[in-house]
């Protein structure tokens, strides 16, 4: 038995042995292979990094507002007898916009001038005799009040009859004036809202930001504004004011700009965009966004070496800043001048030889 199992356990030794050992061999062979394999061209596309200025700017949305709005009212109750607006039109400063019955306030204006009239002789009368001790100082005193309080009711009857025709405050846009607003032959009291009105020229833009950016802000900063409904309009502004106060359960702070509006398309509620822009930067080094790779260990381009005649790439590590329109910051591992695949690199690895193909548009790639 023992003889046996020893003579099985030899076949056994020698019949594993031989697998592990043919397993061994084809794994060196495929090994010697790779090493020696050369691999084909890489098909790719190429640019060349660029040193140049970049204007950093930070994105943010706001809200429209007009720099005076008010809702034109009267002072004193009365019966409206003209209306000289019409709806969306402008309208300047102290223009007359709605007019009140004032007869009543014109007669009593005649009567106040009448009664003045008399009210100045008698005095002037009194005051003569005062001087000459006819009369008494309580009948002098008497008197000129009686004079002074007549012309106080003038004056009175004249504002009174001013405030009879509304005039509007200051240059702007009024509103629309639908069915329940002010009409012709209407009673209107103090307070009732006639039609509102809007200074849209110049006017503001309301961002709101987070509070990290605060820094970066200060007045008369450039801001570039756009507006969906307008593709491809753009105004610019200046920052006018930054809020004194952060909100505490945003963290935001608001950001007033001040915006040239004499083609009255920005509207008081309009929401838009814009670009508040930072200092230029000088000096950077940017390449295609699309040159930029991404592996566990970070960051790389395919750098194009050519060596007798032969072109290869190799592995650049970098440092990337900020991208955008399709540029990306290069701050670290890259110079200017410098030969990146943009296209292609699904097959590359460093040393492999690549074939630099021409872009969409049909021009060469610089190598």
């Amino acid at each position: 038995m023992i003889k046996r199992f020893v003579i099985v356990f030899l076949i056994l030794a020698v019949i594993f042995g031989g697998i592990f050992g043919y397993k061994a061999y084809k794994g060196y062979e495929t090994e010697q292979m790779m090493k020696t394999r050369k691999y084909p061209p890489a098909s790719v596309t190429v640019a060349v990094s660029k040193i140049g200025n970049w204007q950093p700017y930070i994105h943010t949305i706001g809200n429209v507002t007009a720099v005076n709005s008010v809702n034109v009212t009267t002072q004193i109750a009365g019966q409206v007898n003209g209306i000289y607006f019409k709806s969306g039109e402008f309208v300047r400063k102290n223009q007359i916009l709605v007019t009140l019955d004032d007869s009543l306030q014109l007669a009593q204006f005649k009567l106040y001038k009448s009664q003045f009239i008399v009210n100045k002789f008698n005095y002037l009368q009194y005051k003569k005799a005062y001087k000459k001790n006819a009369v008494s100082k309580a009948s002098y005193i008497q008197m000129l009040s009686t004079l002074k309080q007549n012309e106080a009711e003038i004056s009175q009857t004249e504002v009174t009859i001013g405030y009879m025709t509304i005039r509007a405050p200051f240059s702007g846009i009024v509103g629309i004036r639908g069915s329940s607003s002010v009409n012709l032959g209407q009673y209107i009291q103090p307070g009732v809202s006639i039609i509102p009105l809007y200074s849209i020229n110049p006017i503001y833009v309301d961002f709101t930001m987070p509070q990290n950016d605060l820094h970066s802000l200060k007045i008369g900063q450039k801001v570039l504004i756009g507006l969906n409904s307008y593709q491809g309009k753009v105004f610019i502004g200046r920052i006018k004011a930054i809020s004194i106060d952060v909100n505490t359960v945003s963290r935001n702070i608001t950001v007033r700009v001040i915006v040239n509006n004499g083609n009255m398309i920005l509207r008081p509620g309009m929401f838009v965009t814009g670009r508040v822009f930072l200092p230029v930067i000088h000096n950077v080094v940017t390449v295609p966004a699309t040159a930029l790779t991404y592996n566990p260990y970070g960051d790389f381009v395919y750098v194009v070496v050519k060596e007798n005649g032969v072109s290869y790439v190799k592995t650049d590590y970098v440092t990337a800043g900020e991208q955008r329109n399709g540029v990306v910051i290069v701050s670290k591992g890259l110079k200017p001048g410098v030969t990146v695949v943009t296209a292609g690199q699904v097959k590359l690895r460093n040393g492999v030889p690549i074939i630099i193909r021409k872009n969409k548009a049909g021009k060469g790639n610089s190598k």
